[in-house]
């Protein structure tokens, strides 16, 4: 018997974008997967961490994650985020544990273009519980949007330096790439 999803999980082509550099255009791309509606009230508390395996075509990037709660009507709520400096993924793997990477940022490693690389971000401690019918969104972008629901909050000198240059990038999430959120789920005890 043929089993498409496991055909599918061997040979998943990547997801992409092209970021132009915010000198010549203002669009931040974004690339986003989400879960499906939760059936029950589920809880998360904690760190986590975005395993992603990217390859890119300049020496260096940023990656930006931002996770939304998102509710059956579209409104999102921002629950936490994670950045990395690509050149900056080297991790100390004394402190790293799982769900929890520590980058020491004592040096640059330059990427070499065109090689997948698995980048590991750390996401902000955080907490929420997501209600039935409501859905986990994950973005990843190497620019951060301008102005959105959530920046138009942010102090002016909040945000991370923007890629001077253009880059694309490619999000690998087949057997041999398996790009992977860990996550803090904790059990929603009943009174």
């Amino acid at each position: 018997m043929f089993r498409w999803y496991e055909y599918w999980l061997k040979h998943a082509a990547p997801d992409g974008f092209y970021q132009a550099p915010l000198t010549v255009t203002d669009k931040v791309e974004v690339l986003n997967w989400s879960t499906a509606a939760f059936e029950e009230p589920t809880e998360l508390i904690g760190t986590g961490a975005a395993h992603l395996f990217a390859e890119i075509d300049q020496d260096d990037t940023n990656f930006i994650l931002r996770m939304w709660d998102e509710s059956s009507g579209g409104a999102r709520q921002l629950i936490t985020s994670g950045y990395l400096k690509a050149s900056h993924r080297e991790l100390d793997e004394e402190r790293t544990s799982e769900g929890n990477p520590y980058h020491p940022h004592t040096r640059t490693v330059p990427v070499e273009p065109g090689k997948i690389e698995e980048y590991v971000l750390r996401l902000y401690p955080f907490a929420a519980t997501f209600k039935a019918g409501h859905r986990l969104v994950v973005e990843v972008s190497n620019n951060e949007p301008l102005a959105d629901a959530h920046n138009a909050l942010l102090p002016p000198d909040a945000f991370h330096l923007p890629v001077g240059r253009p880059v694309t990038h490619k999000i690998y999430r087949d057997a041999a790439h398996p790009s992977r959120l860990v996550l803090p789920f904790t059990t929603v005890t009943k009174a």
